[in-house]
């Protein structure tokens, strides 16, 4: 009577159980934010995963995972697709908040569509300043230190900054003090 008993109640729940597996991811939709799942226990293959819980919505964070690897996926009672809970290896990260997105994959971060170039070494940058700073005040120096004399011409004054002069500065590159791998 109790086999009867689970049976019925296995009937009666059929279709809207809840599961979790693991498996292979085979194919990869960034624009429709799935992949395609071989589940490691030989079971049919489960395409169309969902990569994050609402497929309409723009926002949020969709983790891409990389083809080949091993993902978890959890299939919810009465749908007829998972969603990726966890990845052993992502492709891409994509995050939205709001009108806000970062970007991150092998190629670097980009952060709000990157149209702004890559974002400051400040390091280098400081040092080019610190550069061009020391240049103006050796500049000023030699400026104040030198005493006008009368019929010579600027001679004292061109002995006054000739050691300056001298001295040139390296123009600035943007790959000085950019860095390339984070955009913003």
């Amino acid at each position: 009577m109790s086999n009867i008993k689970e049976l019925i109640r296995q009937l009666a729940q059929h279709g809207t159980s809840q599961s979790v597996f693991v498996g292979k991811v085979t194919a990869v939709d960034r624009q429709a934010r799935t992949c395609d799942v071989e589940p490691i226990d030989e079971d049919a293959p489960v395409p169309a995963v969902n990569l994050q819980a609402n497929q309409e919505s723009g926002l949020g964070v969709v983790m891409t995972p990389r083809v080949g690897s091993y993902v978890v996926v959890a299939m919810l009672g009465g749908y007829a697709s998972g969603v990726v809970v966890l990845t052993e290896d992502i492709e891409r990260l994509d995050v939205k908040i709001g009108q806000k997105t970062v970007a991150v994959s092998e190629d670097g971060i980009v952060m709000n569509g990157g149209d702004m170039g890559g974002m400051v070494k400040i390091q280098e940058l400081t040092q080019k300043l610190n550069n061009l700073e020391n240049d103006i005040n050796t500049l000023k120096d030699a400026m104040t230190g030198w005493v006008p004399v009368p019929q010579d011409g600027g001679a004292a004054l061109k002995s006054a900054v000739s050691a300056w002069s001298g001295g040139r500065l390296t123009p600035s590159q943007r790959g000085d003090y950019e860095d390339e791998n984070v955009k913003h």
